[in-house]
């Protein structure tokens, strides 16, 4: 990701989240040097994933794809690509995620992630859907390599 993508990158996010970022604070996560990917269908950002790393661990922070794009197999060309950018002295991998977003639990899974466990009232959400205002997390962690080697 650039800085001239943050306003695609934004744009994705306000379609996507309930609370979504605002551009500024993409800009702040390129500026504190999280890893930052857009994956493009030519010159159009129609995805992406920023991921924190702290030692040899790193939490996945935010990814989206284009709602019009959703279903065609970009999330996990997106999320290996970006867990690859990591590199090999990364062995742990963290995210939550909406316990309602069941597409999301599954590219998840289907990367290598499994549950942990949960985290309630951790989102934010309407009302409608859930009385309390608040949604469960699902915590969700994948191991690379042998951490133990």
């Amino acid at each position: 990701m650039q800085a001239q993508d943050v306003s695609a990158v934004a744009a994705i996010e306000q379609q996507v989240e309930y609370h979504p970022w605002t551009a500024n604070q993409f800009h702040e996560s390129l500026n504190a040097g999280q890893r930052c990917t857009v994956i493009t269908d030519g010159q159009q950002v129609v995805g992406f994933c920023i991921l924190q790393p702290v030692l040899d661990e790193a939490n996945l922070l935010l990814m989206a794809i284009d709602p019009a794009l959703q279903g065609q197999g970009l999330g996990y060309l997106l999320l290996e690509e970006s867990i690859e950018r990591l590199g090999e002295g990364c062995v742990m991998i963290f995210l939550e995620v909406r316990q309602s977003n069941q597409a999301a639990i599954g590219l998840y899974q289907k990367a290598g992630f499994h549950q942990m466990g949960i985290r309630k009232n951790y989102y934010l959400a309407d009302r409608a859907h859930f009385a309390s205002g608040k949604e469960d997390a699902v915590l969700m962690a994948l191991t690379r390599g042998n951490p133990f080697a």
